[in-house]
């Protein structure tokens, strides 16, 4: 059967070709999992729309009171730009664990969160940072929609089938002291598919004392979730070698509460303070 091929190089002959698209039709990024897919003959549409084209949505850029990033930005990119350190560096940190170096320059945060793996090393990072979703439609039409309520579980959102990820909006803290970091476990190093992804926000005052965190842990439900224990245990104490503890006793418990066991829970279980502890070291340097 003939595939129909779009490449726009504009967001108005995205919005064109959106409307367009069939139901069958796919979006393409980086293509690092699409083209696994295709390969296989598991996935067999009728069109491909291609998004690499369009420079306005493969960059980076500061907005005021948030970070604009666009879709077909690369893992490559995002691990190297200056704007996402500090507060954003989680950003960074798991752009540049996502594959290897080959996956890292094709592959696109869109696509990351698009295809809405449980694993996707971006999506509790997005999720911990508040991040927003920019959605292009048929016709010119615009939504926003935050990254949380994106996902619907494994490898479904709230995207029809002709409407495309453009940009997400990444809010930036109102203190500059805040910081965020970003660590996970897998079976091999670089190449490996996360079993745990545990992304933090935290700030400090002057003393040292924890005045706000933000957990996220990614790949042990269907959607990222909150550390909401560990939250309320480590606000208003020192970030000292205990409240790691505390991170990765509650990673476990949570894990042991939410993760079935056929997908690797007693080896999560058995992994969680070890994560704790990468994640947490970035945040102690």
């Amino acid at each position: 059967m003939p595939v129909t091929c779009y490449a726009p190089a504009t967001l108005t002959e995205l919005s064109q070709y959106l409307g367009e698209l069939s139901p069958s039709g796919k979006i393409i990024g980086g293509g690092t999992d699409l083209t696994i897919r295709l390969n296989m003959g598991v996935c067999k549409p009728d069109a491909l729309l291609y998004m690499g084209g369009i420079e306005e949505i493969s960059t980076v850029a500061r907005k005021e009171e948030y970070v604009e990033i666009g879709a077909a930005a690369t893992m490559r990119t995002l691990a190297r730009h200056p704007l996402l350190q500090g507060p954003l560096q989680a950003i960074a940190l798991a752009a540049g664990d996502v594959g290897a170096t080959q996956i890292r320059n094709s592959a696109t945060i869109g696509g990351n969160l698009a295809n809405a793996s449980p694993a996707g090393d971006l999506i509790p990072v997005l999720s911990l940072l508040e991040a927003e979703a920019v959605i292009a439609g048929p016709g010119g039409g615009v939504r926003r929609q935050a990254v949380q309520e994106l996902l619907l579980g494994p490898g479904r959102t709230t995207l029809a089938h002709n409407e495309a990820l453009i940009r997400l909006l990444v809010p930036l803290p109102a203190s500059p002291t805040c910081r965020s970091a970003f660590a996970k476990l897998g079976f091999r190093n670089a190449m490996s598919i996360s079993r745990i992804g545990l992304a933090l926000l935290v700030d400090r005052d002057d003393g040292g004392t924890i005045t706000l965190i933000r957990i996220v842990a990614g790949a042990i439900s269907l959607k990222p979730i909150r550390l909401e224990a560990a939250e309320q245990a480590l606000l208003h104490r020192k970030f000292d070698d205990e409240a790691v503890t505390i991170v990765g006793n509650c990673l476990s418990d949570l894990i042991m509460e939410v993760t079935p066991k056929h997908f690797d829970r007693d080896y999560k279980v058995a992994a969680a303070m070890g994560v704790a502890q990468d994640a947490c070291r970035v945040l102690q340097q």
